[in-house]
């Protein structure tokens, strides 16, 4: 069995909210921490220019970009090949793309593996979240298991925002002191993911709301939203 340093963390980086979040806590670890996002043909390419950009801010020993054409080729989702981001397919939201969170996971912890990380964190959520199946946290155990047996490690999968509302992912941003938005006229972590997070599924960064950029009417817009209500009622 391969021995993986559990100071080294990889990172799925998407770009949105969750996962700058999980990079942003990663971090303040101080040991090594990576990060990797996907281009896995989705609407637009926003989310992985801002995935980079935050890699940068908070000086990542690493960032990856890898390219997972086959998702768009099988499709299926709303994400993919267009539609209606509002509707339902078979009880599940349109935005649901079969097999994703498998396949990055599969990926990242083969680039875990080569990088010695024992730690490896995605930003899935089982409380605040659009009903994704692979979202959920016997699904990311049932991975954890199945890859570690494949791979004959000891690799850890953290969610260390599965139990988390948007409210409070929002909360844990502001706690984070992150160069240049550590002031408190600028709420901290929580301005780096205003400005440089993006969730909305039509990749609308047109017009900034107090929450970030945004159609802000897509269900991804509209669950930021909610959330940084409560976040700021919160703080009052």
């Amino acid at each position: 069995m391969k021995l993986l340093d559990k100071t080294k963390t990889l990172v799925c980086l998407s770009g949105g909210q969750d996962s700058v979040t999980c990079l942003m806590e990663a971090a303040q670890t101080g040991g090594g921490t990576y990060a990797v996002s996907f281009n896995y043909g989705q609407r637009h390419s926003i989310e992985l220019d801002c995935a980079a950009q935050a890699a940068k801010i908070l000086k990542t020993a690493g960032y990856y970009a890898l390219d997972i054409p086959a998702l768009r080729q099988i499709g299926g989702s709303a994400l993919l090949t267009g539609g209606d981001l509002n509707e339902r397919r078979d009880g599940l939201p349109a935005s649901f793309v079969p097999g994703r969170n498998a396949i990055f996971l599969a990926q990242a912890a083969a680039l875990a593996y080569q990088l010695n990380c024992g730690r490896l964190v995605t930003g899935v959520s089982e409380t605040d979240y659009s009903g994704y199946p692979d979202c959920r946290e016997y699904t990311i155990k049932f991975l954890e298991a199945a890859l570690n047996a494949a791979m004959e490690t000891d690799l850890e999968i953290a969610a260390p925002l599965m139990r988390k509302t948007k409210a409070e992912t929002w909360t844990m941003a502001y706690q984070y002191r992150v160069p240049p938005f550590d002031r408190a006229d600028k709420q901290y972590g929580a301005e780096l993911i205003r400005e440089h997070t993006h969730t909305c599924y039509r990749g609308d960064r047109t017009v900034r709301h107090d929450w970030g950029y945004g159609c802000g009417e897509c269900p991804a817009c509209l669950l930021r939203r909610r959330g940084y209500a409560e976040f700021i009622g919160a703080l009052k």
